[in-house]
């Protein structure tokens, strides 16, 4: 009996022995299971975190006009895949018109009619006052299936990442010459080939005229604002912005001065406002002859073109008389980026119709300009009745556009620019002011876009035909000095192919804002 409840004794220790080993290896599995499932779940989390970051990039460059909202999702998710980490995905966007039902609160309950893609999350909207942002963010959740915590009953885990992704918002000045030249195609009298680039032959082609006329516009300005006006239409308001610069004043009897449109307006997130602005544009039309500074117009017995009050009673300077006042306007156009917002893609697009012959600054008296007259920069030299250069001259600026001037300042002077350098002319003043738009460094580090339409562009008739196509290429490829971040330059003959011109720069925009 003694050695039987020994036996007894000894069989149970023994089966103990089995049931704690049994818990021990359970408890080892356990533990190694924490150690290798959680760290394929930190893995797979940090997969899946890596690839939403690139996904919400992605998604949010799909964040344009008229976009569809499942296309966005689509984005997000292919762009999962290529991460290697395949996941459901979710999208919240800002939706200024939400479907009722389709709300964060609502999200996990799929109600009938709210249609596929992104939800609206007013988290994601801009507080009172302040602009909207091309905010997209994705969530994304996946299953991870465990290996060794089975044994523990647990067969896996969901896991869930978020991830905010931005779409740059454009900032925009158009700049657009609204020199006299914009009227020489009002009419088929009007012949913008002559030899004299100031004259058109038909009294049609009188600004004064057309900008008055609802039934005839000015040509090709007319033109030239309705590529802008469907431009414009390919931007995604409110979260772009425009602003609208015309190169001298659009009043009657105006000044060369370039002028914001409406006036005292910058940034404008409102398209209907940008649309009408860009409508309102006038060719500038200075007063009446005589005067006794800046352009006029002249009537014996027709029309025949701006005039220049000084050429016309005999005086030989011209630096009241140009109108093609580029450098003023891209001067004006870089101030506008004081409203602009940091994150946003800063851009400019300039159409000019000819070279630049006036330089007269935004705020300055309109007789002011850079038109040097010594003898080492000849460039207003005239024949004795002041109608038209005679020889081969320059128009305030010398014969060579490849040349550049330094702008010297004296402070003796009030203000110190009136006292012009000796060599520092129109073209020189034109490329400063887009060295100011582009600089990174000294200016405002935007990037230029830069048309020249017309005739004039390549066969202005001066000794430096291309003189105004030379600048436009500056201002587009090597403007601030810098070796990145430009624009393109295209040349339009006409502005029948302006469109196309709009329509190549506006993919380059895209382009660069969804990268």
């Amino acid at each position: 009996m003694k050695n039987m409840l020994k036996k007894i004794r000894k069989n149970s220790e023994r089966g103990q022995a089995i049931i704690l080993i049994a818990f021990a290896i359970v408890g080892l599995v356990a533990i190694v299971g924490l150690m290798t499932d959680g760290g394929i779940v930190l893995i797979e989390y940090a997969r899946l975190k890596r690839g939403i970051d690139s996904a919400s990039i992605a998604a949010a460059a799909q964040f344009r006009k008229n976009f569809v909202a499942n296309d966005i999702k689509k984005a997000g998710e292919e762009f999962l895949k290529f991460n290697q980490s395949s996941a459901a995905v979710t999208i919240f966007i800002c939706d200024p018109a939400p479907h009722p039902l389709g709300t964060v609160a609502n999200k996990g309950a799929n109600p009938v009619g709210v249609p596929p893609g992104a939800w609206n999350d007013p988290d994601l909207c801009p507080a009172a006052g302040q602009p909207a942002r091309k905010l997209v963010r994705i969530e994304a959740s996946r299953h991870v299936d465990f290996g060794f915590l089975r044994v523990i009953g647990m067969n896996g885990t969901d896991i869930k990442a978020s991830s905010v992704g931005e779409a740059a918002s454009i900032d925009m000045v158009l700049v657009i010459d609204t020199s006299s030249s914009m009227a020489y195609e009002t009419t088929a009298g009007g012949n913008p080939n002559t030899s004299d680039p100031s004259s058109a032959a038909n009294a049609g082609d009188d600004p004064e005229a057309c900008n008055s006329d609802a039934s005839r516009r000015c040509e090709p300005l007319g033109k030239v604002k309705d590529v802008a006006v469907g431009f414009v239409g390919e931007l995604f308001f409110p979260y772009d912005r425009v602003a609208l610069i015309s190169s001298n004043e659009q009043t009657l009897g105006g000044y060369r001065l370039p002028t914001q449109v409406p006036a005292g307006v910058s940034f404008s997130d409102n398209q209907t406002n940008v649309e009408n602005a860009i409508r309102s544009l006038k060719v500038f039309t200075p007063g009446h002859c005589p005067l006794a500074t800046g352009p006029c117009l002249r009537y014996e017995p027709d029309y025949q073109g701006q005039r220049c009050g000084p050429l016309i009673v005999g005086n030989q300077d011209p630096t009241t008389c140009g109108a093609s006042n580029i450098g003023g306007a891209l001067t004006l156009a870089g101030d506008q980026f004081a409203d602009a917002r940091q994150d946003s893609f800063w851009a400019v697009i300039t159409l000019i119709g000819g070279p630049a012959n006036a330089a007269v600054l935004p705020g300055d008296p309109p007789d002011q300009g850079f038109c040097p007259g010594s003898a080492s920069n000849p460039t207003w030299y005239w024949p004795a009745n002041g109608i038209y250069p005679a020889g081969p001259t320059g128009f305030c600026r010398d014969r060579d556009s490849s040349s550049r001037h330094p702008r010297t300042i004296d402070n003796s002077t009030t203000p110190p620019h009136y006292n012009y350098p000796a060599n520092y002319d129109a073209d020189d003043y034109a490329r400063d002011a887009a060295d100011y738009i582009a600089s990174p460094t000294t200016g405002q580090g935007a990037t230029i876009f830069a048309i020249c339409m017309g005739t004039y562009c390549q066969n202005y008739p001066s000794p430096d035909s291309a003189s105004a196509e030379n600048l436009g290429k500056y201002m587009a490829l090597d403007a601030g000095g810098i070796t990145a971040n430009h624009g393109i330059y295209k040349y339009a003959v006409d502005s029948t192919v302006l469109a196309t011109v709009f329509s190549e720069i506006a993919k380059n925009i895209f382009t660069r804002i969804s990268q």
